[in-house]
């Protein structure tokens, strides 16, 4: 009797896991349909999205602090060092960025990544003209990587189940019901007359006269100054506060942050854009298989 009981949980769960993977793929098959018409495209696509959600959900480790216990500790006892305090510690201690991490493989791919930035960008580009001394790039190097290191540890308090279930989720609704509205408003006979970059325009005229157009939308200059605002806003968390107090070093970080990264991934990360990518990318792996 228990060994049906068993069966009979595992089919039910079975039929809940099923539902709610059908619920997922469905959603983002229907948020796909917005940026591509070939509708058994987007069902590969949905899925393999849920794939990589679903694994890197499993990835993430979740950490609760525990209840307080209550218990009174002795003026003694709190100063005493503990066994693994560094100043106990005969061997040196891994920089404050690493420490963040945790993770050597990350580390690794970290610092090689700052190290071509600094090296393409500041050493070949324009600083080894004036000199061959290289405290200028550490320097630069060494504020990096303090950022990066708080960046990763902020990422790790975030709760990722709530980001995906109920953030994203809310972000996705907000974003197609002011779609539907300006679509309503616009007419969807008159949509569907015009061209992929009429249509895209019609609908910048409508939400700019609404007041629902973001500000970054507008022209290349605003979107500059958008991006500004939130880099010099991340700036003043992750860097330490000598140094979010400079001008100069303030300025450089958000321009260097804003100009070669945040922009050029802005242009490449496009829903149409990431759709022919796939296509492509998918195309290219029938052809492998078949071939």
């Amino acid at each position: 009797m228990r060994r049906m009981e068993t069966i009979q949980d595992l089919i039910e769960e079975a039929k809940i896991r099923f539902l709610w993977w059908a619920i997922c793929i469905f959603a983002i098959t229907y948020f796909l349909s917005h940026t591509s018409k070939s509708m058994w495209m987007n069902v590969p696509i949905a899925v393999l999205i849920a794939l990589v959600l679903r694994i890197l959900a499993n990835e993430i480790e979740f950490r609760w602090k525990g209840p307080s216990t209550g218990k009174q500790t002795s003026y003694l006892e709190k100063k005493q060092l503990p066994v693994t305090d560094s100043c106990l510690s005969s061997t040196p201690q891994p920089p404050t960025w690493k420490r963040k991490f945790d993770s050597p493989i990350v580390e690794a791919a970290v610092e090689d990544f700052v190290d071509k930035i600094i090296q393409d960008f500041i050493t070949d580009l324009w600083y080894s003209g004036i000199t061959s001394d290289k405290e200028a790039p550490e320097l630069m190097r060494a504020i990096i990587l303090d950022a990066l290191g708080e960046a990763a540890e902020r990422v790790k308090e975030v709760n990722l189940v709530d980001l995906l279930t109920r953030d994203l989720v809310d972000l996705i609704g907000d974003h197609l019901e002011l779609y539907r509205r300006t679509q309503a408003s616009i007419g969807v006979d008159v949509l569907v007359t015009l061209s992929s970059e009429e249509r895209d325009e019609q609908l910048k005229q409508q939400l700019l006269a609404s007041n629902d157009l973001h500000p970054a939308l507008v022209s290349a200059e605003t979107e500059h100054k958008v991006l500004q605002r939130l880099m010099a806003g991340l700036l003043g968390l992750v860097l330490k506060p000598s140094e979010a107090q400079c001008p100069l070093v303030r300025c450089i970080a958000r321009e260097f942050i804003t100009c070669l990264i945040i922009r050029p991934i802005m242009n490449l990360v496009t829903p149409a854009y990431i759709n022919e990518l796939m296509e492509f990318v998918l195309l290219h792996i029938k052809d492998f298989l078949t071939g």
